[in-house]
């Protein structure tokens, strides 16, 4: 099993970074090959690469017949109207496994995009294959100035930051505002501590309302927020050892635990789908929810009025939230130019220029300083409030297959048919004999 290190380290959020020598075409200490500038805006930027860039967009459909692709489409004819010569082409690919899988088949060919989106957990798996082109010899100072320093650690695999980090939306807590109020009680305030919250959720349950509600199912982190927050983590800081059935990780999942037994959360809570709890909550039938910023759009076109704070302050003693990222990732080619421009391009696509460029852009809040989404979206704020306090899953090449040993597990504490500390130690039992290959 390959290792890379952890994207944060516990209680931790600032970082040295590493700049490592890069491969074909690159050179260390953060300069672009021979001839390329690595910012700025127009044709000398890309060292003054004349040609075709291919994109590919997972979900993508062409001609402006969605919303994320009419997005995509402005983004196109903002960067070529200011970098005449380069034609982006863009491919649509199925957000699904069969769109992945031929994005995988692409890259081990060597005859995939110059550009592609993609969530930070499937990096350290191209990481190990040696098949994109890191963005360390593209990177300015103004680059390192402007990325929030633990959301550039979160695409770095060996030594080598292996995307354009876009944006992160974190995991809040979202209150239903109505349900407080109908029930006399006061919205607390961004302090508030796990005690608070067990709490809230028991005096927030009556006949018809369920005081809390978190998805448990695969690929999630909303239910890990609670074991974080106690200063847990699922591996120690170089990924060797398997960590969270510490003594913070038991005392963290025992709040999911206690809540379940004290009726606070729905009885389905184990198998319930992630678009259902954000149902139940505009429904008026969850007091609280789990979620990342995306729901701030869904729960405002359904006119339900609510707050999102940070999650509840545990035992780490700080506000700590988990999340993924979006990226833009560059392949390796033969073509340096080529790469560089590419390269180019998603530095673009993950600033604050396209931004301006292209109202609507970032759906969740961005990685730079320089990008504030809460100009546009109030309701961003809290989200952008957190980015700081933001613990990734470990960046290892196996964690789709040690993710899917923990929720399973979780699932069985909650609903009582393990202890806290039998469920986690189980999912040690697993995840052990990987951290050894």
């Amino acid at each position: 099993m390959s290792r890379g290190r952890s994207a944060i380290t516990p209680m931790i959020v600032t970082l040295a970074l590493v700049l490592a020598a890069c491969t074909t075409g690159q050179t260390p200490g953060g300069s672009a090959p021979a001839g390329q500038t690595p910012g700025g805006s127009g044709p000398a930027a890309s060292g003054g690469y004349q040609g075709t860039i291919d994109w590919w967009q997972l979900g993508y459909a062409p001609g402006g017949e969605t919303a994320a692709a009419k997005l995509v489409d402005a983004a196109v004819a903002a960067y070529e109207a200011k970098n005449p010569g380069v034609d982006i082409v863009v491919t649509g690919i199925p957000f699904d496994d069969q769109g992945l899988a031929r994005l995988d088949t692409a890259l081990a060919a060597g005859n995939g995009p110059d550009i592609f989106r993609i969530a930070s957990d499937r990096l350290p798996g191209y990481g190990a294959q040696g098949v994109l082109s890191p963005i360390d010899a593209y990177l300015t100072e103004e680059d390192k100035a402007d990325i929030l320093p633990n959301l550039l650690e979160g695409v770095e695999y060996e030594g080598r930051h292996l995307a354009w980090p876009q944006w992160v939306p974190p995991i809040g807590f979202y209150l239903n505002n109505a349900i407080f109020e109908d029930a006399g009680v006061a919205i607390p305030d961004a302090d508030w501590t796990v005690e608070d919250f067990q709490q809230l959720a028991q005096d927030l349950t009556t006949d018809g309302v369920y005081g809390f509600a978190t998805y448990m199912g695969p690929a999630s982190v909303n239910e890990l927020t609670l074991l974080y927050n106690q200063g847990a983590t699922v591996l120690n800081e170089d990924n060797t050892e398997y960590t969270l059935n510490s003594p913070e990780g038991v005392k963290g999942l025992q709040v999911l635990v206690d809540l379940f037994e004290a009726g606070a959360m729905p009885p389905d809570i184990t198998t319930i789908a992630l678009a259902d709890v954000e149902q139940g909550f505009i429904d008026g039938r969850f007091a609280m929810m789990t979620g990342g910023s995306g729901s701030i759009t869904n729960l405002k076109g359904n006119e339900i009025e609510f707050t999102v704070l940070p999650p509840p302050i545990g035992d780490a003693g700080e506000t700590v939230t988990v999340g993924g990222m979006g990226t833009y990732a560059v392949p390796q080619k033969d073509d340096p130019a080529r790469m560089a421009a590419a390269h180019r391009l998603g530095r673009y696509l993950t600033s604050a220029e396209v931004a301006e460029d292209v109202e609507g852009w970032y759906l969740a809040p961005g990685t730079r300083k320089s990008i504030k989404v809460s100009e546009t979206t109030p309701e961003m704020a809290p989200f952008e409030e957190m980015l700081a306090s933001v613990r990734f899953m470990p960046l290892i090449e196996d964690w789709a297959e040690v993710d899917s040993f923990i929720h399973p597990e979780i699932q069985l504490a909650v609903s009582g048919e393990k202890s806290a500390q039998e469920a986690l130690d189980a999912i040690g039992e697993q995840v052990t004999p990987l951290l050894g290959e």
